[in-house]
């Protein structure tokens, strides 16, 4: 049968031209034999209302373990049944946020908590539920109207202790930052002291560095995160938190710090901050000397097309073009000639310079690319389409050469890509000329000679009609 693209409109039409009767028949059945629409159509049930205790059972219907561990495939299936259960209590932290909310909410991280501790949730379905729980949770909390009472906070503080340093689990924190809107003093204080008298160990400092943020303490937040930085990683760490806090100043100060010291493995992030803040603080130059920085230091394409996005939304790449081009030639010619045929990252913004540069592109990667290269097979292939449209010829000798490369190894995979070739091949072979086709038509028979012994081989060519 032919599906049209009308199919799903004429779908709907039908479903809205039925009786209520009729269609709510066909919902039971749905709810009765599709695996997940019972869960779905509860859901959506329970949001219509929005019935707090209708809610609360649905959590414990559907979020309460029933085995006694879930195995890779049982956890997934887990997951998926609890999704909506999870939405809904997300819709309702996020639109319908009340104090009656919160203790569901906790139930529910209680469950799918529990849940996770014994199941293999390698596949991070169970852990996703939480993460969107935690969400949730402080968002109803810092959200609710009207704002919990004081006993309603006590209880709050209370629980969240227990649900971390309890001795169930230790592997999702609660971040203070994110409920504090809907705390008064005296919770956040109680929420101290109890974290005080815990012994947090060397690695557990998150609590005392989320508070230190809420406090916009800078010497407690340098403290918390290690002291002074001794690589990027912890600079970088150091200026997120410092950033949340307001404090922009100290932060520009261990960008820079990290930005110095910094190696490809997280700098870039750093350098982002400082262009970013420059940005924001109308100091354009500032901006573009970060990323020449950055690009002499590591002179790649990914610096280059940072540079140059970064120079053409400030709209003064012209005046870096030349110099950053000539460094891209010299430390990256493969990065070079993506950014000749229009590959670059920076292409996802609109070009200043929209001349076709397939010509130099070619003519660069001849005197500085291997065409034997296996590391260079995509992009000679890449130049190769580009290039034959105006001069054919040229690139056959290469594609020629990319066939008997993909070759080399016995892999269907390599078949099947050899196949590819060679039929672009002909196609470009045909437009070239006789002479063209008649090599062309010459190479296939020596393809087909050197892999004779390969049937495989022979079979994918031939299903291909690229063999005579």
């Amino acid at each position: 049968m032919t599906h049209t693209p009308n199919d799903e409109l004429d779908l709907d039409a039908w479903i809205r031209s039925q009786p209520q009767e009729d269609l709510a028949e066909l919902l039971a059945a749905a709810v009765a034999d599709v695996p997940g629409m019972h869960e779905w159509v509860q859901a959506r049930s329970v949001q219509q209302t929005g019935d707090m205790g209708s809610l609360a059972a649905l959590v414990d219907e559907i979020l309460k373990p029933s085995a006694r561990f879930y195995d890779y495939y049982q956890s997934i299936d887990y997951a998926n049944g609890g999704y909506d259960t999870v939405v809904t209590l997300c819709h309702f932290a996020h639109q319908q946020p009340t104090a009656d909310l919160v203790p569901i909410l906790e139930r529910a991280l209680t469950l799918t908590t529990r849940t996770m501790m014994k199941a293999d949730d390698s596949s991070g379905s169970i852990g996703d539920l939480v993460y969107r729980l935690l969400e949730a949770h402080s968002a109803a909390v810092a959200g609710a109207r009207p704002p919990l009472s004081q006993p309603e906070q006590t209880r709050l503080i209370k629980w969240m202790v227990k649900y971390r340093y309890g001795g169930k689990q230790d592997s999702f924190d609660l971040d203070i930052v994110a409920y504090a809107p809907g705390l008064s003093a005296k919770s956040i204080e109680s929420y101290r002291k109890a974290i005080s008298k815990i012994d947090l160990g060397e690695y557990g400092q998150y609590p005392l560095e989320r508070l230190a943020v809420l406090d916009r303490d800078r010497d407690e937040i340098v403290a918390t995160h290690g002291g002074e930085p001794r690589n990027e990683l912890m600079a970088g760490h150091l200026v997120k938190s410092l950033a949340e806090a307001g404090l922009t100043d100290d932060a520009r100060h261990y960008a820079q710090l990290g930005f110095n010291m910094a190696s490809r493995s997280y700098g870039t992030e750093l350098d982002m901050y400082l262009v970013d803040d420059a940005i924001s603080r109308g100091d354009a130059a500032a901006a573009i000397e970060y990323r020449w920085q950055w690009f002499r230091r590591f002179p790649g394409s990914g610096s280059f097309d940072k540079l140059r996005e970064t120079a053409a939304t400030l709209e003064v790449w012209d005046e870096h073009r030349e110099a950053a081009e000539q460094l891209l030639q010299r430390h990256d010619p493969r990065g070079y000639v993506r950014y000749l045929l229009g590959k670059g990252q920076a292409d996802r913004v609109d070009r200043t310079d929209q001349t076709d540069h397939t010509d130099a592109a070619w003519d660069f990667a001849l005197e500085h690319l291997d065409t034997e290269s296996t590391l260079d097979a995509d992009l000679w292939h890449s130049l190769c389409v580009a290039r034959a449209a105006t001069h054919p010829l040229d690139v056959l000798p290469v594609y020629e050469q990319l066939v008997t490369s993909t070759l080399l190894e016995t892999d269907v995979r390599n078949y099947r890509r050899a196949a590819k070739l060679l039929k672009e091949m002909g196609k470009i072979a045909k437009k070239a000329g006789d002479d063209a086709e008649r090599t062309f038509r010459e190479f296939v028979q020596q393809t087909a000679e050197r892999n004779r012994r390969r049937p495989r081989c022979i079979e994918i060519l031939s299903k291909a009609k690229v063999l005579a």
